[in-house]
């Protein structure tokens, strides 16, 4: 039996169709607070909780196409990975790292929902900046 310890939710992604008419309803309905992205992709918007968990909108042609996932954050991310290897799990994507130094990776669980795996965030400071739209630049 693996021991990946699993801290909290860091984030979950939803695709959503047109940023203009959702993210209202996360940022001002809900409450979430608009952050800066740290991934080069503009279709992604970072949004906050208060207690630092997030939610990731995701701007897609295609909802069904694959970007929902939840990101665990584990408390060691060098051990997961070495017990994602001895267990055969395949890394679908990563490891890699995000401009504010989080570490992540993408495996499957067996019924092909995609999973992320991350290290906590803002290891590092950077000097991105976001609009009220989840628009980031440097």
């Amino acid at each position: 039996m693996s021991d990946i310890k699993i801290t909290r939710i860091n984030h979950v992604a939803l695709p959503i169709t047109d940023r203009k008419k959702t993210l209202p309803f996360y940022r001002d309905i809900l409450g979430l607070k608009v952050i800066p992205s740290q991934v080069e992709s503009e279709n992604v918007i970072w949004t906050q909780l208060s207690d630092g968990a997030m939610v990731h909108p995701i701007e897609t042609d295609n909802p069904s196409g694959g970007a929902s996932h939840v990101a665990f954050q584990v408390e060691d991310f060098e051990d997961a990975i070495k017990k994602l290897d001895e267990l055969g799990i395949n890394i679908e994507d990563g490891p890699g790292e995000r401009f504010d130094g989080q570490r992540f990776l993408f495996i499957r669980d067996p019924d092909g929902n995609r999973i992320e795996l991350t290290t906590k965030n803002n290891i590092k400071k950077n000097n991105r900046v976001s609009d009220n739209w989840g628009y980031t630049s440097d």
